[in-house]
């Protein structure tokens, strides 16, 4: 008989005993339809879990940080004696050419790379700190050297927004961008010319509003208060600087849009040959995404669990349900094989009676799981309602004459919703679960009575 024809044989036989057992056929309905309901809803949340994880990956991103190796086992490192001090830095900067190979990488997002130095201004009058200073540091401020502000991390983080003016690019040379509060203070503004007690007049092409301020109680100098903040061009830096301690940038962060590439960016990076790393370290900065994403993480975790213990458990009472109703039918099983039908074709008959009741069951589980699911989903997401996450936000880099520090701000980030439904992937994923249930118990069920030899069978009936 040709494959068709056994094909149609073992459907035509299994419809025949399903329709005449209705009592087995419904107590079997309700066990798939069951099991179905749980694999169907647990695909969905699962596959809505993953979906949130990568919304959130990406809004995130990630970060690391490139800076000098300060232990020795950098060569090009440096120590010098100056007054009052020592001064460590390295020969080997970060130029702008660097950046702009690694901004071309692809999944990178912004390169802001700084350096920093005290200069004076006797004409500017500063905002006052509540950290008493030496006389000689009063009419100082901090001034920060960008290769393009609008990638700093002040503004990035919005910490900082540029209100007029223009932004610092890599071209310039002489341009400044400061404080608007700094700038109604000393009655300046864009376009005017700042002077340097060094002589090095600067062009003020922007004004920058800060979002917040220190409080009364926290304590930082004048030259530390975000209003006294100059932001400029590396040229400049240079120029005030006039030593080898600064001639490019010693510090960059690189920010990239997918946390999980983080990899594969800084591989990209270490294979620039124009760089000797050794001069260089990369510290990895995960943290956020890690945190933010750990309770997405345990659902998935959770779901994928309940899933491999639904198939085992369906599996099992399934086997047993079968595997005593195959006992009721070994008189059955007894004909077919007399009248010379394959023991083969007698499984797949009773493969098939499953599967048809099965079809029915999982296409009428679709609506109860969609229900089931957005319950449950919405349970698991309140159960952790809040991850609270430290994330570094651009601060003053630490310098080694004055050893001030990065900033830290607390931000707390609400877990995504959880946008559950069940499509047509779930659907197929609950087919595949659902035969491979199907046929791996009913296979088990049939073990006792297809190992029987006919005359054996025989026995049992009389």
């Amino acid at each position: 008989m040709k494959l068709g024809g056994i094909f149609m044989n073992c459907i035509k036989r299994g419809w025949l005993y399903t329709t005449r057992k209705k009592g087995k056929s419904f107590l079997l309905f309700c066990i798939l339809f069951l099991i179905a309901v749980f694999v169907l809803s647990a695909l969905a949340i699962d596959k809505a879990s993953s979906l949130a994880q990568d919304n959130l990956r990406k809004s995130l991103g990630g970060e690391f940080t490139i800076g000098y190796d300060y232990s020795e086992a950098n060569p090009y490192l440096n120590v010098e004696a100056v007054d009052g001090g020592t001064i460590m830095y390295s020969t080997q900067q970060i130029t702008p050419d660097l950046i702009e190979e690694i901004s071309k990488i692809k999944g990178v997002q912004y390169c802001s790379a700084t350096t920093e130095t005290l200069t004076a201004f006797s004409t500017i009058d500063f905002f006052k700190g509540n950290i008493p200073i030496e006389e000689e540091f009063r009419n100082t401020t901090k001034i920060l050297g960008v290769w393009k502000s609008e990638e700093n991390k002040h503004f990035t983080s919005k910490q900082i927004n540029l209100v007029e003016g223009r932004h610092i690019t890599p071209q310039d040379k002489g341009k400044v961008i400061l404080s608007k509060d700094l700038a109604v203070k000393n009655q300046i503004q864009v376009g005017d010319i700042l002077k340097t007690d060094k002589g090095i007049d600067l062009e003020i092409v922007g004004l920058f509003q800060q979002n917040e301020t220190e409080s009364i109680n926290e304590q930082v100098t004048s030259y530390d208060k975000i209003q006294n903040l100059m932001i400029a061009d590396l040229a400049t830096l240079i120029a005030l600087e006039n030593s080898p301690a600064i001639q490019g940038f010693n510090e960059m962060t690189v920010s990239i849009s997918d946390p999980q590439s983080m990899q594969k960016i800084i591989s990209t990076i270490k294979d620039i040959k124009t760089v000797d790393w050794k001069g260089f370290s990369i510290i990895e900065n995960n943290e956020n995404y890690d945190k933010a994403t750990s309770s997405l993480q345990q659902i998935s975790n959770l779901v994928s669990t309940f899933l491999v213990i639904i198939f085992i458990a369906s599996v099992i009472i399934l086997s047993l349900i079968l595997t005593m109703w195959s006992r009721t039918r070994i008189h059955e099983t007894g004909i077919l094989l007399s009248v010379g039908i394959r023991k083969t074709s007698i499984i797949s008959q009773y493969i098939t009676e499953v599967l048809l009741i099965a079809v029915i069951a999982f296409f009428l589980s679709y609506f109860p799981a969609t229900v089931v699911a957005d319950q449950v989903g919405s349970y698991l997401q309140n159960a952790p309602e809040q991850i609270e996450i430290s994330e570094d936000t651009e601060g003053l880099v630490a310098d080694n004459r004055n050893g001030t520090s990065d900033d830290v701000a607390n931000t707390n980030i609400t877990m995504p919703d959880l946008d559950i439904q069940v499509q047509s992937e779930e659907m197929v994923m609950l087919f595949i679960l659902g035969i491979g249930i199907v046929v791996i118990s009913a296979g088990i069920s049939s073990i006792s009575t297809m190992r029987l030899k006919p005359r054996e069978i025989l026995t049992k009936m009389s």
